[in-house]
């Protein structure tokens, strides 16, 4: 290993110390195929944190006669959501939706580094605040699991996401703001 570079072998084994997983072992080849099947860029996160593993996916095509747009959407799709989940009952979803997004603030939100996407997205999290403005959430906060979580869309159609939305009755719990907020600084392009 030359100076200042690390094996790939390495960055996992001090990853998987640090208590985050690399989640390509976690998505199938059939459920890789699945998601390439949309004919968009896919995005998944490059690590999730130590226990988490892939419940499930979805996958929602443009319908037969839309038109495409530069980027392979049309006006509602194509989409995918990809459900992460650990044997305690904490998730997160990663998605991505062809177009129709909008968003709501939170109570909490603070702007969170996007490297792939060279840009800069916030980070949502507790009740609906339709009122007032967001509040910096404190470094304590950041380190409890939260019930309401997402950042906002990235890109420029497709739109990515991560978040946490109670979908699934095994899921109890989301993830804390700083996990999602390193999973945001690990997004890349699924190969």
């Amino acid at each position: 290993m030359q100076a200042g570079r690390w094996s790939r072998g390495a960055a996992i084994a001090i990853g998987l110390s640090l208590g985050w997983a690399t989640p390509a072992v976690s998505l199938t080849p059939s459920q890789q195929q699945q998601l390439k099947s949309l004919g968009i860029p896919v995005i998944v996160p490059g690590k999730v944190p130590a226990g988490f593993q892939v419940k499930k996916i979805s996958v929602d095509p443009c319908p037969p006669n839309a038109l495409r747009e530069g980027q392979g959407v049309c006006r509602f799709g194509p989409d995918y959501e990809i459900l992460y989940h650990n044997s305690k009952g904490n998730c997160f979803t990663m998605v991505a939706v062809g177009g129709g997004v909008g968003g709501v603030d939170q109570a909490y939100g603070y702007e969170v580094d996007v490297p792939l996407f060279r840009d800069r997205v916030m980070l949502w999290f507790g009740d609906l605040n339709t009122n007032s403005r967001y509040r910096v959430p404190t470094a304590q906060q950041r380190q409890q699991p939260q019930a309401s979580l997402r950042s906002d869309w990235v890109g420029k159609g497709p739109f990515y996401g991560v978040s946490y939305v109670q979908k699934d009755p095994q899921c109890r719990r989301g993830i804390t703001p700083s996990q999602a907020e390193q999973i945001l600084r690990s997004l890349q392009f699924l190969r």
